[in-house]
């Protein structure tokens, strides 16, 4: 029997091919199991290059059932590096038109650039943070690796040990997760159009609410210790006399 997507050969009764790990489907001729794999790596599996991978490490943000090859990996990093380093330059520019705002008294413009300031950097903290998180746990699928090891990234020596993680070729034998394998809410996240950015805007108003809702207790926890100190500095004002 003949894997239809690599085309090696395996016993009879295998359920499953033993080198990429692909659910075995009765193929009579060996040719016809190359075919089906030239027609699925062009049809599913794109050249990997900055503008290509950094558009699949995006779509695929909420995605984390399935492989990233390694070109596709660095490529898409690249292409968030260059994305963060544009959204810097804009947020600079916002910063120096605040303070032209703020030199000609148009106090509620300058206001609106600060909210709209922090909504920005909040949600691409937020943006940057979930596109690692997917991207990595897909790339250690691609190795042939739990997804349970991107957690590493979380202590300090972690992150050396991902990165060498993350420069391994990609693992086609006896790999298991080869096959994609997507949740029913996933699949019903991806199957409307438009949705993914969305939900990553929502984070990030909620995210910049939390913190906008954070400074404001704390701006009215330290008015309330001033006017409290005030008060008692008047009634030792008042025994003096």
């Amino acid at each position: 029997m003949f894997c239809r997507l690599c085309g090696t050969e395996n016993p009879d009764d295998s359920k499953f091919c033993i080198k990429c790990g692909k659910e075995l489907i009765p193929v009579e001729q060996k040719a016809d199991a190359v075919e089906d794999v030239k027609e699925i790596e062009l049809t599913s599996q794109p050249v990997a290059g900055l503008l290509s991978s950094t558009k699949l490490m995006l779509k695929d943000i909420f995605r984390y059932g399935k492989c990233m090859s390694r070109a596709d990996y660095w490529y898409g990093v690249l292409g968030m590096a260059l994305l963060t380093l544009a959204v810097f330059i804009g947020l600079w520019a916002c910063n120096i038109a605040l303070r032209y705002f703020n030199g000609i008294g148009q106090y509620r413009i300058a206001q609106a650039l600060v909210n709209f300031i922090i909504f920005v950097a909040v949600t691409a903290i937020i943006a940057l943070f979930l596109l690692n998180l997917s991207a990595t746990v897909r790339r250690l699928h691609d190795i042939g690796m739990d997804g349970a090891w991107v957690l590493l990234q979380f202590i300090p020596v972690g992150n050396i040990i991902v990165l060498v993680f993350m420069c391994q070729p990609t693992a086609m034998e006896n790999n298991r997760y080869r096959q994609e394998k997507q949740s029913q809410f996933g699949k019903k996240i991806y199957g409307i159009k438009g949705l993914v950015p969305v939900i990553v805007l929502c984070l990030g108003l909620l995210g910049t609410s939390l913190l906008w809702g954070l400074a404001n207790s704390n701006s009215t926890t330290d008015d309330d210790m001033e006017s409290t100190e005030l008060y008692y500095n008047s009634n030792d004002d008042d025994d003096d006399y």
